[in-house]
């Protein structure tokens, strides 16, 4: 019993086999066959439509485009499959070029490119297999306005936030300070100045070196710069806080009289860079009142700073009123 059904599962095995190896024979020549058949498919021309990126070359240096010109132009290609298969699939599309100097004259600043007459040159940009047979749109318009410069300063747009005791030793250098704008002249006459982009830095304690981009204002439209960048350099510098003691001054004092402050001396108090904090001293700053100022029925006067020195800042005096009496000479 047992040898009858061993028998019987040999037999179905053998049948399986052979099953097996006419399926992956057939599996086999079905796949030659779809092969041959790619490959004499993909020998045949054909005529595909692709949009292609593109870029205008020899622009006229005196003059300036006013209107909007296509960024894309879709291309009809005739080729074999092979080479098509490239442009249809392929993600990144080369940039093809439009010579403006092709443009034709129509009236005033007015003139147009016929794109059938940029099949050859289009043609020439791609392999030798591939023809451009047409272009869409049929026809570019160029508006042309007349290119006129001018120099306009740089203001830097940067925030700047000192660690403690740190300060700006002086103002913002930019290099270069005035940079050449061009474009029409309707829209230059609305600019005396360009910024650059903003900028934020923190805790700042020693020399800032930055590299800034100029911001360019959409509203301006094809606007050309000199340059798109500068460098700006911040000098900062450790200041301390120092303290003098002055006598008070008085201006304007009729001859004859006499006035006397209460107190006779203010303390001025002020920041200086470490650098300088040696190089200040009392004769440096001047601080006085003005008689003329004096107002009926009030016995004090403002104390002002008359004179203080160029590398201090903050500049604060302990008594910013002071008493007095006037008496006779």
């Amino acid at each position: 019993m047992r040898s009858g059904i061993f028998k019987t599962y040999k037999g179905m095995n053998k049948d399986g086999v052979r099953f097996n190896r006419r399926m992956i024979t057939f599996l086999f020549c079905m796949l030659i066959s779809v092969f041959i058949w790619l490959l004499m498919a993909l020998s045949k021309d054909y005529v595909i439509r692709v949009t292609f990126p593109v870029k205008y070359v020899n622009m006229p240096k005196d003059k300036l485009i006013s209107n909007h010109l296509p960024q894309q132009m879709v291309l009809e290609l005739k080729s074999s499959g092979f080479n098509l298969l490239n442009y249809k699939f392929k993600q990144q599309r080369e940039t093809v070029l439009i010579d403006i100097n092709d443009a034709r004259f129509v009236s005033h600043n007015n003139y147009y490119i016929r794109s059938t007459n940029q099949l050859d040159k289009l043609t020439d940009q791609f392999e030798s297999e591939v023809k451009v047979v047409s272009i869409f749109p049929d026809s570019i318009f160029i508006n042309y306005n007349k290119k006129v410069s001018k120099r306009v300063p740089v203001k830097a747009n940067i925030s700047l936030d000192f660690d403690d005791q740190y300060q700006m030793a002086d103002s913002v250098q930019i290099e270069p300070k005035f940079i050449e704008i061009s474009g029409s002249s309707d829209v230059l006459s609305k600019i005396d100045s360009v910024q650059t982009a903003p900028v934020n830095l923190k805790k700042v304690s020693s020399t800032v070196f930055i590299k800034m981009e100029i911001l360019k204002s959409p509203e301006y439209g094809q606007l050309e710069l000199s340059h798109t960048s500068v460098q700006a350099k911040i000098n900062v510098t450790k200041y301390t806080e120092a303290v003098q003691e002055l006598s008070v001054e008085v201006e304007n004092l009729p001859l004859g009289l006499m006035l006397k402050t209460f107190p006779d001396k203010v303390s001025v108090k002020y920041q200086v860079a470490f650098d300088d904090y040696g190089k200040i001293n009392g004769s440096d700053f001047r601080v006085a009142v003005d008689y003329s100022k004096i107002e009926q029925g009030s016995n004090k006067l403002k104390v002002m700073i008359l004179r203080s020195p160029k590398q201090v800042r903050s500049v604060k005096l302990s008594n910013d009123k002071v008493e007095f009496i006037i008496r006779k000479k």
